[in-house]
C-alpha cells in the first residue's frame, strides 16, 4: 500500500489529527509495519520500552494480534498493550479487502499517573529496564480519560474513510496502467518478454513496475507473466484438447518440455494430461 500513497499528503493529514488529538496516528501496512505516522517517532515511554529485545518482541506480538482481532471484527478495536498503554486499530478496506491499518497509539489512561506507573512497571518487570526513567518518562506524558480515548475511536474511524477514499481514488488511477501491462504480455506470449521490454511499452520504471505487479497482482512481475502463460496454456488445452505439448510451449514461450510441466503441475496441481481429462469429463457430464 506504501508505494501508492502521496505520504507528504498523507503525513500532512495526519499532522492535523495530531494537532486535534496530540495522539500519535501512524499507517501500518499488512506486514505491520510503519509506512507513515505523525509525529515521526513513538512516544518517548514506547521507544523505551522497545529498547529492550523482550520487550519489543512483546510489542510485535502485540500489533499483529490487535490488527488481527481488528480484521476480524471489521471495525476500530480499542486495547490495553503488553506494556499497559492504550491503543486503537482500525483496518482500512479497499474493495472489502484489508490493504492496512491506521493506529491511534501509546496513549496514557487510568485514574493517575501514579496509578498508571504502578501498571507499567508490574507489566514491564522482566523487561531489565530502568524503573526511574520510566517514572520520568509517565510523568512527562499527557494523562487522557477514558472518554477522550473513546471519542479519539470514533474519529478514527472517520480518518480511516478518508484515507480509503483516496485510495480509491488512486486505484482507479492505475486502471488504464495495469490493462496496459496485461496487455502487453498477452501480445506477446510468443517471445522471451524482459521487464525493461514491458516498462518501456507502458511508460513506467522497472522499480515501479515491480511494485505494481505486487500491490494489484499479489506476485512479483516474472510470477504474474508465468501466471498469464499458464492460463493461455489452460484455455488451449480446453479448446484445443488434442493440441501437441510442443505446441503449447512454442505458443506460451516456455523454455523446454520438461520446465512446462513442472510450472503447470506447480500452478494447476496436475499435469496437462490430468486437467484435459478432468475438463472433458465436466464437459461430457
Amino acid at each position: 500500500m506504501s508505494n501508492f500513497l502521496d505520504t507528504n499528503k498523507i503525513t500532512e493529514i495526519l499532522k492535523d489529527y495530531y494537532t486535534v488529538t496530540h495522539i500519535r496516528i501512524a499507517i501500518l501496512n499488512n506486514d505491520y509495519k510503519d509506512i507513515a505516522g505523525y509525529p515521526n517517532k513513538r512516544a518517548a515511554l514506547c521507544e523505551y520500552i522497545r529498547t529492550s529485545k523482550l520487550a519489543n518482541s512483546h510489542c510485535e506480538e502485540c500489533d499483529k494480534k490487535a490488527c488481527s482481532i481488528a480484521r476480524n471484527r471489521g471495525s476500530a478495536y480499542m486495547y490495553q498493550c503488553h506494556a499497559g498503554l492504550y491503543e486503537i486499530i482500525q483496518p482500512l478496506y479497499v474493495n472489502g479487502l484489508v490493504v492496512g491499518y491506521l493506529f491511534f497509539a501509546h496513549m496514557l489512561s487510568g485514574e493517575s499517573k501514579e496509578y498508571c506507573l504502578k501498571e507499567i512497571l508490574e507489566r514491564t518487570k522482566d523487561f531489565n529496564l530502568d524503573n526511574n526513567k520510566i517514572k520520568e518518562l509517565v510523568d512527562n506524558s499527557t494523562l487522557l480519560n477514558y472518554d477522550y480515548i473513546k471519542a479519539a475511536a470514533r474519529l478514527l474511524e472517520t480518518i480511516a474513510t478518508h484515507l480509503c477514499l483516496e485510495k480509491m481514488g488512486l486505484i482507479k488511477e492505475y486502471d488504464n496502467l495495469l490493462t496496459n501491462i496485461n496487455k502487453y504480455i498477452n501480445e506477446h506470449l510468443k517471445e522471451d518478454i524482459e521487464i525493461n521490454d514491458i516498462c518501456n511499452a507502458v511508460g513506467v520504471g522497472k522499480t515501479k513496475l515491480c511494485t505494481l505487479s505486487k500491490e494489484y497482482y499479489k506476485m512479483g512481475i516474472h510470477e504474474h507473466i508465468r501466471q498469464i502463460k499458464i492460463d493461455k496454456a489452460k484455455e488451449i488445452l480446453i479448446s484445443e484438447p488434442k493440441v501437441s505439448i510442443d505446441d503449447i510451449i512454442q505458443r506460451c514461450r516456455f523454455s523446454d518440455y520438461n520446465y512446462f510441466i513442472y510450472i503447470f503441475k506447480k500452478v494447476v496441481g496436475f499435469t496437462p494430461k490430468k486437467f484435459i481429462k478432468i475438463n472433458e469429463t465436466i464437459i461430457l457430464w
